[in-house]
């Protein structure tokens, strides 16, 4: 209790944005849903779009090895889109750029998705919130600048750690 109370202490600052505790479980509970919905859409693209159409012929060998990693690219793109205006509806500053290093972030999340459903939905659930809220943390920097330089190393470093 009293970290969250150290967390979201309303302090003016000249070098950082305000975050409310309102705004950042609104946020929570918005990427939690996204974590899910990216999951879903994954999985939905893959088993009813790309292998029914891509998988009934010997032709396209390298686009149905490749379907889910496919899927997941699509449904990273499509949830990110969505998330823009509902980040910005929430007042995180500059949510183009977050949505962009956290879509960097997580290429081919559903990857990691190759054990059981429950386990790979909250793999992905998980890692989904952990990258964008620490690229909304990142992103509270009053300086254009210093943001987008603080958010691509941390999309560069998620990367390498995800990748591990």
């Amino acid at each position: 209790m009293k970290l969250l109370s150290a967390i979201f202490r309303e302090e003016t600052s000249e070098y950082t944005y305000s975050f409310p505790k309102m705004s950042f479980l609104r946020i929570l509970v918005a990427l939690v849903v996204s974590g899910a919905v990216i999951w879903l859409l994954a999985l939905a693209f893959d088993k009813f779009m790309i292998t029914p159409v891509f998988c009934s012929n010997a032709d396209n060998i390298s686009i149905c090895a490749n379907s889910t990693s496919i899927a997941s690219y699509i449904s990273l793109i499509l949830v990110g889109v969505m998330l823009v205006p509902l980040l910005a509806v929430f007042g995180i500053k500059r949510p183009l750029l977050v949505v962009l290093a956290a879509t960097a972030s997580l290429w081919g999340v559903t990857l990691w998705a190759n054990g059981p459903w429950a386990l790979s939905l909250i793999w992905v659930i998980v890692a989904t919130v952990l990258v964008y809220l620490s690229l909304i943390w990142l992103n509270r920097i009053r300086g254009n600048w210093a943001a987008i330089l603080f958010v691509t190393l941390f999309a560069i470093l998620a990367r390498v750690v995800l990748s591990l």
